[in-house]
């Protein structure tokens, strides 16, 4: 078998690229000018998966809607779980 040579790798099916930015919302911004207050953001993890959460305590943590059985009324709260690695952040 004699060696082929070409310009394009991986037997000519053009160039292996990720856009990591296809991941990601167009209006998602990098996670280091997201806000640092109380009201939850849209954080999302390098794999492009989305979760709200807040920067709290030194850490972002995840939170959820819990609806209140008794009045009805749905609140958001932190339920414990922290957000590893998040790249990017949206407001809704």
């Amino acid at each position: 078998m004699s060696i082929r040579y070409t310009d394009k790798p991986y037997g000519g099916f053009g160039p292996k690229r990720d856009d990591w930015d296809t991941r990601f919302p167009s209006h998602s911004r990098p996670i280091d000018s997201a806000p640092q207050s109380s009201r939850p953001i849209k954080l999302f993890e390098p794999d492009g998966s989305a979760r709200w959460g807040l920067y709290h305590m030194g850490a972002w943590r995840g939170g959820e809607n819990r609806r209140d059985p008794f009045t009805g009324r749905t609140q958001w709260v932190c339920n414990g779980t922290f957000i590893n690695n998040p790249v990017r952040w949206a407001s809704s």
